[in-house]
């Protein structure tokens, strides 16, 4: 981490915002909960995307149609999580700046993103279906990337309370 930035992270963490919902007990438990909740429906869909993919899927539905059904549930939890995660983010940003678990999961989740909007939607919704062995290689990456930003975030919690 850039030395740079610690000034940038402690504006932030000192910012109107961020020093209210530090001070909010209420706020940042209101907060977290709305956060898992965006966690749980962006894991949810995918997980039952990926399933579909690896062949463990719902009923005979293809992952394309399953997909197209859950997409706005999916982008309403990636919704939520870009919204409620930097104002988490800004009520402890310089215990996250010190954080390596911080720092795994922004790239876990900038991967992650990436790889959502690209390689997994075009196997996915590909017509004719790809072939097994590509979906199921392409399921497991997306499952191993988007549980690495839900284990990341917990790190950061267990860390810091090691630390302190």
């Amino acid at each position: 981490m850039a030395a740079t930035l610690l000034p940038f992270f402690q504006g932030l963490q000192h910012s109107y915002i961020g020093e209210t919902i530090r001070h909010s007990a209420a706020l940042i438990a209101t907060l977290e909960i709305v956060h898992l909740i965006g966690l749980a429906l962006l894991l949810g869909t995918v997980l039952m995307v990926d399933l579909t993919l690896l062949g463990h899927g719902i009923g005979l539905q293809p992952a394309s149609l399953m997909a197209r059904d859950l997409n706005r549930w999916t982008l309403t939890g990636l919704a939520i999580l870009l919204v409620s995660g930097p104002m988490i983010f800004m009520s402890e940003a310089v215990k996250c700046y010190h954080s390596p678990a911080f720092w795994i999961k922004m790239a876990l989740l900038v991967a992650a993103i990436l790889f959502y909007f690209t390689v997994h939607r075009r196997v996915v919704l590909a017509s004719p279906p790809v072939a097994r062995s590509p979906a199921r290689r392409t399921a497991l990456v997306s499952l191993a990337l988007w549980t690495g930003v839900a284990l990341a975030g917990k790190a950061i919690a267990i860390l810091a309370d090691l630390n302190s």
